[in-house]
């Protein structure tokens, strides 16, 4: 196998870059770019980086070695700090591709490598992007959790489960007349009473995870000109939305990203509703409504001085929001609602964007119905779409399983099952399921 190099560092200009090199050449390419000391591992030194002779000096470094196999990726691998100048990083990769089995490394190459000599698994290795786009600090939570292994051992624990019961069921088939333990029949289905729960409960999570990672979705609607533009300027603390009184201006969908209650926000602006001639509105308004009904939470405004409700897109995710109260004294909420027949009443504020008035109560209302729909949370969670996917078929299979049917349908039903989860961790061995067979029972004495 080749080994890879490649910078490990933001390819924004620092003043600092890493080169890591893993492989079992590593020690070759510190010898190619003039390093004569015998490097020890997990120790750093300083050495000077040369060519061909001590006075073409290319950079003056620190390098870090790791032996194999405690390192990231399992093999020899040796990290270098350089200053960020084109030219040295240019230089030193020159001479690096000049050696012979030595490559540039492919993106992510490092973390597969890192999965294939058993230093991660898959769910591990996917969190470290997440971790690197983390902006929040439930984001951060998250990922950090999931590169530390505690999802994955949430799945480790539900395969050597379902290991164990392949394995009683496979000793059944093929050892039927053989005295097995009587208590067999009655614990597998007990125990696969068990998985179910165990499994349908992380499922049913509200997609908590994918939400930290991905962001929540807020969408603002409302008629023209209630101010939904000047809402999302003041949320955003920019100016990013064009505010004019002519209706209409909104268009397109605009975004931005916040930070609420600890969340990834994705808040958008949208085209007042509203019926027009003009076709480039009604795209605007269609773009719109879709918005909403695929959004999280609806930021509903109003406007005191003229009170129009679409009361088709309230809901239990549907934040009311009074504008212009400064303007309309008079204003009945109670009057609106009862117009419009709308009973939960529960979730409104009415503020005045122009002159500030109740805008924090807007934001903590914002969070109060953030953290109920989507509660902070210290346990792992989901958070890929295939992660879902693989475990509903899990579900499913185990919810197939009757011992009182076929018994090697009920052994197909967990083949499927440890399939599904090995998509997620990408480990498993017909001769895990072998292992546990012979270890457990005293078959063929």
């Amino acid at each position: 196998m080749k080994t890879i190099f490649a910078s490990i560092t933001s390819p924004i200009r620092s003043s600092i870059t890493i080169i890591r090199i893993s492989g079992s050449q590593s020690i070759e390419c510190l010898k190619q770019l003039g390093v004569k000391k015998e490097p020890i591992s997990h120790q750093s030194f300083f050495h000077k980086i040369v060519f061909n002779d001590k006075k073409n000096i290319i950079d003056e470094s620190i390098i870090t070695y790791f032996k194999a196999p405690k390192s990231f990726t399992g093999e020899d691998v040796v990290e270098i700090s350089i200053h960020s100048s084109p030219f040295i990083i240019k230089s030193i990769f020159t001479k690096l591709l000049s050696i012979k089995n030595v490559d540039l490394a492919q993106g992510g190459e490092f973390s597969k490598r890192a999965f294939l000599n058993g230093k991660i698994d898959l769910v591990q290795a996917e969190a470290i992007p997440d971790l690197i786009a983390s902006e929040t600090e439930a984001q951060h939570r998250q990922s950090i959790q999931q590169l530390q292994g505690h999802l994955g051992k949430i799945y480790d624990q539900w395969t050597k489960k379902i290991i164990e019961i392949s394995a009683f069921v496979e000793a059944l088939i093929d050892f039927p007349d053989d005295d097995l333990p009587p208590e067999i029949t009655k614990n597998i289905q007990s125990t696969i009473n068990d998985l179910q729960k165990q499994i349908s409960n992380h499922l049913n999570d509200n997609k908590i995870g994918q939400k930290i990672k991905d962001g929540l979705k807020v969408a603002i609607i409302g008629a023209p000109n209630v101010g939904k533009s000047s809402l999302i300027n003041l949320l955003a603390k920019n100016d990013i939305a064009i505010v004019s009184e002519i209706a209409g201006t909104t268009r397109d969908i605009i975004e931005t990203h916040l930070e609420i209650n600890g969340m990834p926000i994705i808040i958008s602006d949208t085209a007042g509703i509203r019926s027009s001639i003009d076709l480039i509105e009604q795209e605007g308004v269609k773009r719109a409504i879709k918005k909403a009904h695929n959004s999280d939470l609806i930021l509903y405004i109003i406007d005191a001085t003229n009170p129009i409700i679409f009361p088709e897109y309230i809901n239990e995710r549907t934040i009311l929001i009074i504008n212009k109260i400064d303007k309309n004294s008079d204003f009945s909420d109670q009057k609106l609602f009862s117009n419009y027949q709308i009973h939960d009443q529960s979730k409104f504020v009415k503020i005045s964007i122009t002159q500030k008035i109740n805008i924090q109560e807007l934001v903590y209302e914002l969070e109060q119905i953030i953290k109920k729909l989507y509660p902070h949370t210290y346990s792992p969670t989901i958070t890929q779409e295939r992660y879902r996917v693989a475990l509903q078929n899990c579900l499913d299979s185990l919810e197939r399983f009757n011992l009182e049917n076929n018994i090697e349908l009920g052994a197909e039903n967990l083949r499927i099952c440890l399939s599904e989860i090995s998509k997620i961790t990408g480990k498993i061995s017909i001769e895990d399921i072998l292992d546990l067979i012979f270890s457990k029972f005293c078959i063929g004495k």
